[in-house]
């Protein structure tokens, strides 16, 4: 379809076939553009308004080439004007199945409803007019109905992703819809309940000796959107403020159901390891919304046959927690120096803090995780290494502020907020920030003394506290004392220590005449002066060393003199 003038004056000479003919041109000139520079504000209107005014009389085919030419038109935000009229809005949330008073919960025309979907999904995101639109139209409220209606019946892939990224936008931008959805239709219920039967539909065993449920690439794509709606429906709730005590007993039960659905969601696994991490990614960005209350949810009484026992702690399983702590090893390593640490690493850092502040159970397997009792690892720097305490070390030195602040926040709050303890094992010059930042240069002292359980963690190794009493450590650096060498000299004859003093002379010497280097002297007055030679800069050194020594030997070598020009002088 070429973009003359014609072309689009001619729209109302044509039959519905010859129209279709030019449609189906543009859409494969255009099927990789996202900018349509050739087609002003007032074109693009003419196409958009001739398209709908057609659309009720095309059979189904038709209809998916005019919603995908529509698709392609709404991935250009110049000109988007045209498409955010009720003329073109309201017969999409049709197509869709979307109308508040008629929602379509079994679909028959599946691919011109997930067309309809893709259309309002883009618009959404582009247009604040076309959102305002929507929340006022009931799409939210329409979708929700779907998935109450479809929960225990089988909708269709498509049209269930599109719904709930439709249902993640409106909710991310509307405050009230979120407040509906979560009140009005109980959305929270019955996402979970989504949840659920995505895992019970794949709890087959991936292998004989493996408990796990495996998800399909679908499975995560759809379950991400799920997550991301749930972050959104929990980020603002009026109770929801991570302190200790929350009034709503019904709320409260939501939150730790949703916690424990969280658990059983970060033991699945993905069909590779990209989109596994993916999808801990944001069960982790929800996790973060919890209140501390709910993070016993994660854990679950030990299974005595067990063979993994790392994942086992106080007769609790620890797995969950695992999975969180190695997520943050990979995240780490994944983009330490890069520009995307922060946004990688902020959520689960966070995350971490909130759960070790809030639970000893946690914190003391985290601790057990990240802090292990010091051996001979004191005989490095605490940045040098690549365990996890290395790792968060270094970036307790960190460009970024937050990046820094989290870091050194979560290895303050494992070492129950105790100055010592954290100097200990991140040395004082790592630390300094974070202790400045809090207040604490002063007197060392544990902040939160309360706040933390009375026992003591503290297991040194044999080997730890053998190299402490041995070398010493140096609390600035956090490493034993470095030993000083031995005397290179040592076992060296007097005429090669003369051959070798002669050799560094004629070297300094050749270096000053070259003008390579200018070692100074100070004169009478106390002034730097350039030392001419090496020997005035041999003797001013001796002076500043030794200076009543000299003194004295410059005294009696001039008595001497004198007595001796005394005799000899003429009478």
């Amino acid at each position: 379809m070429a973009s003359s003038d014609d072309d689009f004056n001619k729209f109302d000479t044509l039959s519905d076939d010859e129209y279709l003919v030019l449609i189906e041109k543009f859409y494969e000139k255009n099927a990789n553009n996202f900018a349509f520079p050739h087609l002003d504000l007032e074109k693009k209107q003419r196409l958009v308004t001739e398209l709908f005014s057609r659309l009720r009389s095309f059979n189904s085919n038709a209809t998916h080439l005019c919603l995908k030419t529509v698709r392609l038109l709404t991935r250009d935000r110049e000109g988007l004007d045209a498409l955010t009229g009720s003329s073109v809005l309201e017969p999409l949330q049709k197509l869709a199945g979307l109308e508040c008073t008629k929602v379509d919960v079994n679909p028959v025309d599946v691919q011109n409803v997930i067309e309809a979907q893709k259309c309002m999904s883009n618009l959404i995101y582009m247009s604040p007019a076309v959102q305002k639109f929507y929340s006022v139209s009931g799409v939210a409220d329409a979708i929700t109905q779907r998935i109450k209606e479809t929960t225990a019946t089988k909708l269709d892939d498509g049209i269930r992703f599109f719904d709930m990224r439709m249902l993640f936008l409106l909710t991310a931008l509307n405050a009230d819809i979120r407040q509906r959805v979560r009140e009005k239709f109980h959305g929270l219920s019955y996402l979970f309940e989504i949840i659920n039967q995505i895992m019970s539909s794949r709890s087959e065993p991936v292998a004989a000796a493996d408990s796990g449920v495996t998800l399909s690439n679908e499975d995560i794509d759809y379950l991400i959107e799920i997550l991301k709606t749930l972050y959104n429906l929990t980020v603002d709730l009026p109770n929801l403020t991570h302190s200790y005590a929350i009034q709503e007993e019904e709320e409260e039960g939501h939150l730790m159901r949703l916690v424990s659905i969280l658990r059983e969601l970060l033991l699945c696994y993905g069909p590779n390891d990209e989109k596994q991490m993916d999808l801990r990614n944001h069960i982790i960005n929800l996790l973060t919304n919890m209140p501390k209350t709910c993070f016993e949810e994660l854990l679950s009484p030990a299974v005595l046959e067990d063979e993994n026992g790392n994942d086992e702690h106080n007769g609790k399983n620890m797995e969950a927690i695992n999975i969180i702590l190695r997520f943050l090893d990979h995240r780490i390593t994944k983009t330490e120096g890069t520009k995307n640490a922060k946004d990688a690493l902020l959520p689960v850092l966070q995350l971490l803090i909130l759960m070790c502040q809030s639970n000893r159970t946690i914190r003391k397997f985290c601790r057990q995780f990240i802090l292990p009792p010091l051996g001979d690892e004191v005989l490095n720097l605490p940045t040098e290494g690549q365990k996890l305490r290395n790792k968060l070390t270094r970036m307790m030195t960190n460009p970024n502020s937050e990046l820094k602040t989290l870091s050194a926040k979560l290895l303050f709050v494992l070492c129950k907020e105790s100055v010592d303890r954290l100097i200990k094992y991140t040395g004082y010059g790592n630390a300094a920030g974070l202790l400045y930042d809090f207040g604490l240069l002063g007197p060392q002292h544990n902040t939160n003394k309360d706040q933390y359980s009375s026992d003591s963690d503290e297991s040194d190794t044999e080997n730890y506290k053998k190299i402490r009493d041995q070398y010493g450590i140096d609390p600035v650096t956090g490493r034993v004392n470095v030993k000083r060498h031995e005397d290179p000299t040592e076992g060296w004859t007097e005429e090669r220590k003369m051959v070798e003093v002669d050799k560094l002379v004629h070297t300094l010497d050749r270096a000053m005449t070259q003008g390579l280097i200018k070692p100074m002297v100070m004169d009478p007055h106390g002034n730097p002066i350039p030392a001419e030679s090496v020997l005035q800069f041999r003797e001013a050194n001796l002076l500043a060393q030794h200076p009543d020594n000299l003194r004295a030997s410059e005294s009696s070598d001039d008595e001497g003199d004198g007595g001796q020009s005394q005799a000899n002088k003429p009478k």
